[in-house]
């Protein structure tokens, strides 16, 4: 059994979507999967040992041309997506396509669902309680069961961020959790990132109750607020500074707790099976699979989620999103993670 998945971009949806690979294993014995991603989102599918080849889009998808798949899955909208599982020659297709008229649609009745979605304001926003894995195993003809991303880290990963930790003075802790802080939201979407006050309440707030270490997570988009954070703040609070995915993954997989934003720092946590404390505006909390990990906080706002680019209120769900209720929520996901000190990583507690 030969199976394509189309899954382009970007790193949380790629990411969300390894779960498939399992189920897929399981209903298919042996099957081989090729998985055509975006170039930008290769490194999170790398050594992913379920995928039996990884191809990176645009450069690699001529490659198709000279495949044939039994099975071909398209699970992104995008144009480059729907002209690559129109190329590949698969003796079944799934997910989304074009139809004669080269307008998106569904390309058999399991995808109905999710193409609706798309289209339909009341079922995303109000209506929908179906997460984005039960979704997707939908359109892939199969049944969510609880199976978790696959993400693996390599030696070399570990030893990277215990580098990172120990630089920063944090490399052995013990008796106090270490809290990952992500401070920045992407670009895609308003209303998902908290105000810097907030995050200076909220780091006061770890460090005095709980004598937690607080570690400030972001990219390169978010050096110079994780900086005026830290410069701000009237307790200590490290930066853990910019890395690349795989390696700001082994960073995240040390923390006891993480509290994010819709991002993929959140999805990194997820796939660490770290516990997360998630706040949503501007996107659909339902969608979200925590596995009994976490807690959600949604802005009760009228306006939310709106999925927009530009917010026309400034960010007003996110003034709103009050510390007390993070905090409280962090302290209720420790205390259900038997208050983790330490990651999986093998800190003792």
């Amino acid at each position: 059994m030969r199976i394509l998945i189309v899954k382009l971009g970007a790193l949380g949806d790629v990411l969300r979507t390894t779960p498939l690979l399992a189920a897929l294993k399981g209903k298919y014995p042996g099957c081989h999967i090729t998985w055509l991603v975006d170039k930008n989102c290769r490194e999170v599918l790398t050594g992913n040992p379920l995928i039996s080849r990884l191809l990176s889009s645009p450069e690699e998808r001529h490659l198709l041309e000279d495949a044939a798949f039994d099975l071909a899955i398209n699970l992104d909208k995008e144009e480059e997506a729907l002209e690559a599982i129109a190329q590949a020659r698969a003796v079944k297709k799934m997910g989304f396509g074009r139809s004669p008229d080269g307008t998106l649609c569904a390309l058999d009745a399991l995808s109905d669902y999710a193409y609706r979605l798309g289209i339909d304001d009341e079922l995303k926003f109000k209506q929908n309680k179906k997460t984005y894995q039960e979704i997707s195993f939908e359109q892939a003809g199969l049944s969510f069961k609880g199976e978790e991303y696959l993400f693996p880290l390599g030696d070399e990963d570990s030893a990277y961020a215990q580098g990172v930790l120990e630089e920063l003075g944090l490399g052995s802790l013990k008796g106090a959790p270490l809290v990952g802080l992500n401070t920045g939201s992407g670009k895609r979407f308003a209303g998902k990132k908290l105000p810097v006050e907030t995050c200076l309440e909220l780091i006061e707030r770890f460090y005095k109750e709980m004598k937690a270490a607080v570690l400030l997570l972001g990219g390169e988009e978010e050096r110079e607020r994780n900086q005026e954070i830290q410069k701000k703040s009237r307790c200590p609070v490290w930066d853990a500074g910019s890395h690349p995915i795989r390696r700001f993954a082994a960073i995240v997989r040390r923390c006891g707790l993480v509290v994010s934003g819709d991002t993929t720092a959140m999805h990194v946590a997820i796939a660490m099976e770290v516990p997360v404390v998630a706040y949503f505006a501007s996107t659909c909390a339902a969608e979200i699979e925590l596995y009994g990990r976490g807690r959600k906080i949604v802005s009760g706002i009228s306006c939310a989620p709106c999925y927009k680019k530009a917010c026309p209120v400034d960010e007003q769900c996110m003034k709103e999103m009050r510390a007390d209720a993070l905090f409280e929520a962090a302290k209720e996901v420790l205390a259900d993670a038997g208050t983790r000190c330490v990651s999986r990583s093998g800190w003792s507690d």
